[in-house]
């Protein structure tokens, strides 16, 4: 699905003479992982024509699929401005009308918006990159501006133990955001544990857990690294395929796994017409 548009936008996109814009959309429209998470999340959330949902700093591609396809509300945002320009020019090329797509920078610790204002929020693969007890901040801001009875959707990367992972300052674009170790390098991402999860946020949210899925690898189940590490750059029309393949199926428990990696946590606010399915 969100392949298939992405490689429609980047054909539209070059046919408008915007080829800078265009590439990324036509040489890996949807990578590796995003395919997994991608999937998970649109599944999970069953998005609908008139749901307002706030995307917090995940790949654009779906926040401008759910805007122009389904006819949600979206406010896309990420913590810097590095992609607003972009994603206006693309939704205009698209011709996203303006009240369905909003695009801003935002701080998923502290966000703008009033209470209860969104009936879904996402976010793939972001609260693991917030520093020191920046996750558990923005879960709980989440929480303040769900509707009751909305939920949200976070795909974060997954560990059998708690693992923190340190980056060069140079290597991510929002490395001034974070926080610097010892010997230089910056804080870059926390591979949560079955614990973590419960700790920092499903309990913190203070929301009612309704779904929690597992997704591994089949391939290089006895090293540490992934094989997304592995792939060329070339290699990006055929990631989406290579997911389907190396991928596991969504799983109830990492146990039954031999290489789980990410995880996928469904939220409920209490109070609206939502049912928990699971505790």
């Amino acid at each position: 699905m969100l392949v298939a548009y992405g490689m429609k936008v980047g054909a539209k996109l070059m046919l408008k003479g915007k080829p800078k814009l265009a590439v990324p959309y036509l040489g890996r429209p949807v990578n590796y992982w995003r395919s997994v998470e991608y999937g998970l999340i649109s599944d999970a959330a069953g998005f609908r024509a008139g749901d307002r949902v706030l995307d917090i700093g995940s790949p654009k591609l779906l926040s401008l699929y759910l805007a122009k396809v389904v006819g949600a509300e979206v406010f896309a945002t990420d913590i810097d401005d590095y992609f607003v320009e972009r994603q206006q020019a693309v939704a205009a090329a698209e011709g996203v009308p303006a009240d369905r797509l909003h695009i801003s920078v935002e701080d998923g610790r502290e966000l703008s918006f009033s209470d209860n204002h969104f009936d879904k929020v996402y976010s793939l693969s972001v609260l693991e990159h917030i520093p020191d007890d920046g996750d558990m901040a923005c879960i709980k801001e989440i929480a303040r501006v769900l509707v009751p009875g909305g939920e949200c959707y976070l795909t974060v990367p997954f560990w059998t133990e708690s693992r923190t992972d340190f980056i060069d300052e140079n290597a991510v674009y929002w490395s001034r955001h974070s926080v610097a170790s010892a010997d230089g390098k910056v804080f870059y991402q926390r591979r949560y544990s079955e614990d973590d999860l419960f700790q920092r946020l499903i309990t913190p949210s203070g929301l009612e857990l309704k779904d929690l899925k597992f997704v591994g690898e089949k391939v290089m189940t006895e090293s540490e690294g992934e094989f997304s590490d592995h792939l060329p750059l070339l290699s990006g029309p055929i990631q989406p395929l290579l997911s389907k393949l190396l991928h596991t199926k969504p799983a109830d428990s990492w146990r039954s796994l031999k290489k789980p990696l990410c995880a996928l946590v469904v939220l409920h606010k209490p109070g609206g017409t939502g049912s928990m399915v699971m505790g």
